[in-house]
């Protein structure tokens, strides 16, 4: 059963159970007769349509996170003005429309009209304490559910970028390349096996992470694609272009180095004479927000990676599913992932995450090019 449909049934069950109570309770004092059978009819449809249109302010405003020092108040005045409306609305119909006798018999005294405004308040706030206290444990469950989501997302993720990145050949041809060196060039053999260790070290060690720093998370990726270089040599370009604003907000755990991965396997590792990968993040201000980056708020963080090539059926794997999973969990279903064809034959992933900067004042952007420094890490 859906959350609509559990809604609909408490609420049709609720009220009509109500009326029936009212109905009998009624019988035991004074003989039934239609017309009370109708106005309690009247009251509990009343109560039926308040509630749920309280249930809208509740949902439009976001009622439902907020903390008891500020719902009760909240609470409270919206139950009296429910009851308000039920007393005068089945008042109304019933004395004036349905000109039902029963109404002819209750005394329009204030003391009546008080003390049924407060039967009405206390049922309008036994139905929010109801309310509130099962969307209190809806909330609770899922945010267990999330928590334990993203927790298995994250290390999805974590085998994923292994499988990919440390699978038999990669690590053997990595192992060939550097011996191949060490004889032709020692200090780049040295640095191989730094890269190496530093890829191993980072991709084992870490524990319990859902995000990082963009900016530490591209020195992974750089340590990655140099590895790479040695493999594909001169087919094998790449640039990264990352402001400092960018560099400091927070990414999930490997998602870039799947990006990137994904670039090389599919892209790179696809075309005889190579390529370049365009590794790219910025962070869109006031002035240049894109009508897609409105809907998310004027400070998105967007990731972009480029590669030669087309899009293959294959080239959405578990990676990028995995990736698109955590960004939802992490940053709400603002966030986005999509990978598409562009007219000049490269294949673009582009991620776009809501949310602030951790580094407040943004500086002009710094460009990696791996043509002009081909051993500098990421600083």
């Amino acid at each position: 059963m859906t959350r609509t449909q559990a809604y609909w049934t408490c609420q049709l069950g609720g009220w009509g159970l109500y009326v029936v109570f009212r109905i009998v309770l009624s019988s035991f004092f004074s003989a039934g007769t239609w017309e009370r059978t109708i106005g309690f009819v009247v009251l509990g449809t009343a109560g039926l349509v308040y509630t749920h249109a309280f249930r809208f302010v509740v949902k439009t405003w976001g009622w439902t996170w907020l903390s008891l020092r500020r719902l009760v108040p909240r609470v409270m005045l919206a139950a009296l003005v429910i009851s308000t409306l039920s007393h005068c609305t089945g008042d109304v119909v019933g004395r004036y429309l349905l000109e039902l006798s029963f109404y002819d018999e209750v005394e329009s005294g204030g003391g009546l009209l008080l003390a049924s405004i407060a039967n009405g308040w206390i049922l309008s706030m036994l139905w929010s304490v109801i309310y509130f206290g099962v969307h209190a444990v809806w909330n609770y469950r899922q945010a267990e559910v999330d928590k334990w989501k993203l927790e298995a997302q994250a290390e999805a993720a974590r085998l994923q970028a292994l499988k990919l990145q440390l699978n038999p050949h990669f690590f053997f041809n990595s192992l060939n390349s550097v011996r191949a060196l060490i004889a032709e060039d020692p200090p780049r053999a040295q640095r191989m096996v730094t890269r190496l260790a530093r890829l191993l070290r980072t991709t084992l060690q870490v524990n319990d992470v859902k995000t990082v720093l963009l900016e530490d998370e591209l020195v992974t990726v750089r340590t990655y694609l140099e590895l790479e270089k040695v493999r594909f040599e001169d087919r094998l370009q790449y640039r990264i272009d990352a402001g400092e604003a960018a560099r400091g907000r927070p990414v999930p755990f490997l998602l870039m180095q799947t990006l990137v991965e994904n670039s090389v396997k599919h892209g790179i590792a696809q075309q005889q004479g190579g390529g370049t990968i365009t590794i790219e993040a910025s962070v869109c201000a006031n002035g240049d927000a894109t009508r897609e980056s409105a809907a998310l708020g004027h400070d998105v963080l967007h990731l972009r990676v480029a590669n030669p090539g087309t899009l293959q059926s294959d080239q959405r794997g578990t990676g990028l599913q995995n990736a698109q999973e955590r960004l939802h969990l992490l940053f709400g279903e603002a966030a986005s992932l999509t990978v598409t064809d562009t007219d000049d034959d490269r294949v673009v992933a582009t991620a776009r995450l809501p949310g602030r900067p951790t580094a407040p004042n943004p500086a002009a952007p710094s460009t990696f090019d791996s043509s002009t420094s081909p051993a500098r890490d990421v600083k």
